[in-house]
């Protein structure tokens, strides 16, 4: 995960400030098991939530709580095609932005995020507001995060059509009553939580999107409820940081109904370069790679091969991440920042 070490640059408090951290710590493991309880408490239903390979090299677009986890300032941008050759295949398209801030004595995570998810005749936007409240503790740092902020789900029917592709005959027609006819779409409010603790060599988030089920009214009347999502990634790196080494990596989605898993094996070259191997579960076999180039900018590219029966009916899936880090800060600090990983 592109976490880079904050207690390189950060100077501990006083012993109150320790004890406090602790206690802190302890509040935070129990907030983090009455996230998981009250979204197991809450109702089910049909949700289709969008699918990226690359999240673990962009954290903050799925869990609120990594916002300003770099100490300096990530804009970023991922660009998925999945299933190329399918028509109405899934294409997503993200844009976020955080920084760490100072005000009030302590530091803060804040960002902004806008997704475009496509599958078929329907397009579901979403922004959000991502807020994190970091902890520093005798070993790593860990945050608290919420999102604010909105969904709006499209239906537009104009390419949907009952005849097959270059069939031309008199028993196909399209005219199915069944079809809805307009354009339309709904908005509604979203909520989400997350939690994450990192070390100088290992990681692990949490995150619920869609906390209290919202409901999304089209102009027609139809419903579509959202289904909470859980979403857990964990990985550790073996070796020296600095130096060429290997990071397993764990990944798990469940909306408390079904749940996908993947691992994924990433060798790490002098926080140059990565290359990675890993499999979905009864999905795509996949590989990863990724360059730190000079100047903070760092590129991201996965391609997901299919490895279910729809492998004869499509090329695979494409992923692209493009990020840039600086620093914006004119407070002058007693340590400086080391330099940020790709993965």
């Amino acid at each position: 995960m592109d976490i880079s070490n904050r207690l390189d640059y950060r100077e501990f408090g006083t012993k109150e400030k320790k004890n406090q951290n602790f206690f802190l710590q302890k509040g935070v493991l129990l907030l983090i098991f009455a996230l998981i309880c009250i979204s197991k408490s809450l109702p089910t239903c049909a949700q289709n939530e969008m699918q990226m390979s690359g999240l673990a090299n962009s954290p903050v677009i799925l869990n609120p709580a990594c916002a300003g986890r770099l100490g300096a300032v990530e804009a970023l941008g991922v660009f998925r095609s999945q299933w190329v050759g399918f028509d109405g295949a899934p294409t997503v398209f993200a844009l976020a932005a955080d920084a760490e801030v100072s005000f009030l004595h302590n530091f803060h995570g804040v960002g902004v995020m806008v997704i475009s998810d496509n599958v078929g005749p329907f397009k579901n936007i979403t922004l959000g507001v991502n807020y994190a409240y970091p902890i520093e503790l005798k070993e790593g740092t860990m945050a608290l995060g919420a999102r604010l902020g909105a969904v709006n789900v499209a239906f537009d029917p104009s390419n949907l059509s009952t005849v097959p592709q270059d069939v031309t005959d008199d028993y196909h027609k399209d005219q199915d009553q069944a079809l809805q006819k307009s354009k339309e779409s709904g908005t509604t409010f979203d909520l989400g939580l997350g939690a994450f603790y990192q070390s100088s060599k290992s990681y692990i988030t949490l995150s619920v999107a869609h906390l209290h089920s919202p409901t999304i009214e089209l102009n027609s009347g139809a419903k579509i409820k959202l289904r909470p999502v859980l979403s857990v990634a964990a990985g550790r790196k073996l070796g020296n940081p600095k130096e060429m080494n290997f990071e397993p990596r764990f990944f798990v989605k469940s909306d408390f109904s079904t749940f996908q898993a993947e691992v994924l094996g990433l060798v790490n070259f002098s926080e140059k370069f990565a290359l990675g191997l890993g499999y979905r579960l009864q999905d795509a076999v996949l590989f990863q790679l990724g360059v730190n180039l000079a100047n903070g900018i760092k590129i991201a590219y996965n391609y997901d091969l299919n490895a279910s029966r729809l492998f004869k009916y499509n090329t695979g899936s494409h992923e692209v991440s493009l990020a840039y880090v600086f620093n914006l800060s004119t407070e002058k600090r007693t340590k400086r920042y080391k330099s940020v990983r790709i993965l």
